[in-house]
């Protein structure tokens, strides 16, 4: 079974998880909500204004009551720059999938990748999960970069998996990390590092 923590505060080296308050409601709608380049792969639609961006962060916030709500605002440089989330849990399989997105002006250069990382170990380490997959539109290949350095192994193309806004139906990659492949991952590090 699962540990239920709820979502809890991780810091890394560049970034802060936290949970949403409504004050992000500005940033979040600037900097991702209104992102043309994140919506397309995105199963919602560009906010329409402020209010539906409070609507959304205020169903968020309610959620956060439950001890098995997973979600985190990615905060880099002060600045609220995209979420990331854990969802799909099963206590009784102890597994679950990870969603993200951020806004396109800070894509390359890492953050995602390093919030799915600092995630996956937070579920490892204090949930007890056992396995993680995560899923992309086969067309939002850097998702896919993202899975492969977080550790995620690919584990297959689902056919027509998904029905995208507009109307085509479009084949979805899987990825997938277990607990002792993350790790015997960390374990090797720490040797590589204690031999330099």
């Amino acid at each position: 079974m699962l540990t239920h923590t709820g979502t809890q505060t991780i810091q890394t080296e560049r970034l802060l998880l936290r949970r949403f308050t409504i004050d992000d409601a500005q940033a979040m709608f600037d900097n991702w909500a209104t992102d043309v380049n994140v919506i397309k792969y995105m199963h919602w639609d560009l906010h329409k204004d402020m209010n539906e961006t409070r609507f959304i962060l205020n169903n968020w916030i309610t959620e956060y009551e439950k001890p098995s709500c997973y979600n985190w605002v990615i905060v880099y440089e002060g600045m609220p720059v995209g979420a990331i989330n854990l969802h799909a849990l099963s206590d009784t399989s102890m597994r679950s999938e990870i969603g993200y997105n951020i806004g396109s002006k800070w894509w390359n250069i890492g953050i995602t990748t390093e919030a799915t990382r600092a995630v996956i170990g937070f579920a490892f380490n204090n949930l007890n999960m056992h396995r993680i997959a995560a899923l992309h539109l086969t067309t939002n290949v850097a998702s896919g970069r993202v899975m492969q350095k977080s550790g995620m192994t690919y584990e297959g193309t689902m056919r027509k998996h998904a029905l995208r806004k507009d109307g085509v139906f479009e084949d979805m990659c899987i990825y997938g990390i277990l607990k002792d492949e993350w790790e015997n991952a960390h374990q090797q590090k720490t040797l590589a590092e204690i031999s330099e």
